[in-house]
């Protein structure tokens, strides 16, 4: 069947191959925190050594992430927050600013000013998103990200994710977008010009 798929369907069968050992549809939940490794070429053949890197099962439910949120790819973490200061790590580093939003999660705030400013030197300018015009004022020359969530946790403010990716594309900056209590089921980030999306479950 060809696609493109309505989200439902990509709900369902994003991301599922069926197994060739077994022959099952659905994919199978690997437990094994280590996978056997003949040789070099046996395990780059595979992509398998150890689960903490990447598991079958896991990576069947980031293609299922990546397909609904309309990505090339997604990364499967533990928690939100280990999403979000990946990211942060990632893309920030001493003597970088991020501009975010001054209705965030409550432990994406901690991490940015605890953590970030006062461990790494990375200088965070909460401000109110949905006013394009304090974004801009807000950006610096060392700015390297622009934050949104929407809607934001906790009291449910909206941003325009479309606009302010297109105000920190105009700068060239990135823009990422913890989509969170949207999910991809009301909001894709991506399609709306965020770099990067976060959503935790």
């Amino acid at each position: 069947v060809e696609g493109p798929f309505g989200s439902e369907t990509v709900m369902v069968h994003g991301g599922v191959v069926p197994d060739p050992e077994t022959g099952a549809i659905l994919t199978p939940v690997m437990q094994s925190t280590t996978f056997v490794q003949p040789s070099v070429d046996g395990y780059l053949s595979k992509g398998f050594s150890y689960s903490r890197t990447k598991n079958p099962t896991v990576e069947s439910l980031a293609e299922k992430v990546a397909a609904l949120e309309g990505g090339e790819g997604a990364l499967m973490f533990s928690t939100g927050m280990a999403a979000t200061c990946s990211l942060f790590t990632a893309t920030l580093k001493s003597g970088d600013h991020c501009v975010i939003t001054e209705c965030s999660y409550g432990g994406t705030n901690r991490a940015a000013r605890v953590l970030y400013k006062e461990k790494y030197n990375i200088d965070f300018t909460f401000c109110d998103f949905t006013d394009l015009d304090v974004i801009e004022k807000a950006i610096q020359p060392n700015t390297k990200l622009i934050f949104s969530e929407s809607p934001a946790n906790p009291v449910l403010t909206l941003t325009d994710v479309e606009a302010v990716s297109k105000l920190a594309k105009k700068h060239n900056r990135l823009p990422p977008c913890d989509s969170t209590f949207a999910t991809p089921v009301i909001m894709n980030p991506l399609q709306l010009g965020a770099d990067f999306v976060c959503v935790s479950s």
